[in-house]
Formats: C-alpha cells, structure tokens, sequence
C-alpha cells in the first residue's frame, strides 16, 4: 500500500469519535473519518489490535468511493458502508 498523503496523516484522525463507517474486510478493520479538503481519511487495523493507522486518502462524492492506493474489494465494501451510513437516519 502507499504511504497516505502528507496532509491527511497531519491532519490526525480523532479516533476518539465515531467514524462515518466502519467494515471489516479479510481480517482487517477498516474506518472511514472525515479527513482535510475534502477528503476522507482511511484507517485500518488487524482484528485483535487497540491501534489504527492512515493507510488512504479517498474522495466519497455521495455514490463512489476513489482510493487508488486500496485493493477494489476493500474500496467496494467502504462504499456500501458509507452508502448505508449516507441513508441511515439516526
């Protein structure tokens, strides 16, 4: 995988809040979190671990996910995720 973008591994995802959704995908837990200019951060971590990392920087425009450094499996269940997260209304 690429090393994520300068800014948004500056910018310091709060993991202390909610992301705006979650999957787990081979093993791997997967958050998406609002990230800086627009773009959203991606972080994983393997199942079992306390710690999560900035593995993309995406853009969502509301139908699609673009992380060009994720595998297409792993960007194809973050878009379901944020797709539901999008209609959800809690």
């Amino acid at each position: 995988m690429a090393t994520p973008s300068s800014e948004i591994a500056e910018s310091k995802v709060d993991y202390d809040f909610a992301p705006i959704a979650e999957v787990e995908v081979n093993e791997t837990q997967y958050r998406v979190d609002a990230g800086f200019r627009g773009a959203v951060a991606i972080s994983s971590k393997s199942s079992g671990s306390w710690s999560w990392s900035v593995v993309a920087e995406g853009r969502w425009d509301g139908l699609s996910l673009k992380a060009k450094s994720l595998d297409r499996p792993i960007v194809a269940e973050l878009e379901k995720a944020l797709r539901a997260a999008a209609t959800s209304t809690d």
